[in-house]
């Protein structure tokens, strides 16, 4: 008798009452019919990698970058995954070692069988893993580096879900040229992210007409950095531009405090942006200006939902780089859905086609793969607080020097 037939036996029956052998058809026949009813809670989670500077140098911006893969992790799941089937973001901690990550990546895809890759925090990093994600074809969204490097080594995998280094002191620039301060000091660790990033803004310096009075790089994680600032209070600076992460931005503020000097305008790129660089510098954080990529009160769809379920998951405003985290899971979901499946050679292909809204604004990547419609923003600290001050349409207050 075939399953269907037993189900005319058996639907409304009293399991109990009928003989052992019954019983077991009768449980057999139910979980079965269970099963084909429920088809997705019988397949394998969709898996997506990646690997965080969870300890090291790089864990308070890679622990941000977790929050919002989670935080993605958690809504897709509730709105019933991709293509009816759960999402699992396996997270392991790099220790912020290029090496360890390679060996991490490696596993991902020879051991675990995931599905997608997200990519490591900073450039660094991401450049080791790249070869591994361009040697098995798999597309590797980047949601924690912009050194503009990376998508000049012709890979086919490298998808960026945020603006590349070459344009985060543009707004800054804009600024000193309005406000007629023309002699900067830039300083740089040797560190791929901070590197293009002092390199393009010696171009666009050019370009603004601005006097660049010095340029030199120091080594990564060298915490003494007073020796460079007095550098710049000799050469008269106007504005200091530091270029690198959060330890070098923490660091020169701790080495202007030192000497007792500010010039009018002080920048870093990585770290103003974040509520732990004013945690850990104090007043000295006031006037800072920084990048960001991601600011709740631009106001991109699903922005502020996002920032109160962040709130009320951790306890704490999200800084951008958790917002990067979640846009990079909005993208992957519009593309397996505009795909209608998994194939990794289609999903990529759609990703270099796609034009979408996220939480960081809009998506968009040039043949490369290199993000070009994605928008940055410059804040500053003032009186406690981190204020939008570039670009005038979506300022909170003017910029102070």
């Amino acid at each position: 008798m075939n399953l269907y037939g037993l189900k005319s036996i058996f639907l409304g029956a009293d399991v109990f009452a009928l003989s052992g052998q019954c019983k077991r058809i009768a449980l057999f026949f139910s979980i079965m019919m269970f099963l084909f009813q429920t088809p997705c809670l019988a397949e394998q989670p969709i898996k997506i990698g990646v690997s965080l500077g969870l300890t090291g140098r790089f864990a308070i911006i890679s622990e941000a970058l977790n929050r919002g893969f989670k935080l993605w992790e958690r809504n897709v799941n509730n709105e019933n995954g991709l293509l009816g089937r759960s999402v699992q973001v396996i997270v392991k901690d790099d220790k912020s070692e290029p090496g360890r990550a390679v060996s991490i990546y490696r596993d991902f895809i020879e051991k675990e069988h995931v599905d997608f890759l997200f990519a490591p925090y900073s450039s660094l990093i991401t450049e080791a893993v790249l070869p591994i994600a361009e040697k098995n074809d798999m597309p590797l969204l980047i949601a924690g580096a912009a050194a503009d490097s990376l998508w000049e080594k012709g890979y086919r995998n490298a998808i960026g879900i945020y603006t590349s280094a070459s344009k985060f002191t543009v707004g800054f620039l804009e600024l000193l040229v309005l406000n007629d301060l023309d002699k900067i000091t830039v300083v740089y660790s040797d560190d791929p992210f901070a590197v293009d990033l002092a390199e393009s803004t010696r171009k666009w310096a050019r370009r603004f007409g601005l006097n660049i009075v010095s340029f030199e790089k120091f080594k990564k994680g060298t915490q003494d950095l007073e020796v460079l600032a007095l550098k710049a209070r000799a050469n008269n600076s106007q504005a200091l531009m530091v270029c690198g992460h959060m330890n070098e931005a923490i660091n020169m503020c701790n080495a202007l405090k030192n000497i007792g000097w500010r010039p009018k305008a002080f920048y870093a790129s990585v770290g103003p942006a974040l509520q732990g660089f004013y945690d850990q510098c104090g007043t000295e954080a006031e006037a800072v200006f920084g990048t960001s990529l991601w600011e709740p009160r631009a106001n991109y769809p699903g922005a502020r939902e996002f920032n109160q379920q962040f709130i009320e998951i951790y306890g704490n405003t999200p800084g951008y780089h958790a917002g990067l985290a979640y846009a990079a899971g909005q993208v992957l979901k519009k593309a397996v859905n505009e795909v209608g499946s998994i194939d990794k050679k289609k999903v990529r292909d759609a990703l270099f086609h796609l034009d979408t809204m996220t939480i960081i604004g809009r998506f968009g990547v040039d043949k490369n793969g290199k993000q070009e419609r994605q928008h940055t923003f410059l804040i500053q600290w003032q009186n406690g607080h981190k204020e939008l001050v570039w670009p005038v349409q979506i300022k909170t207050a003017e910029p102070k020097f």
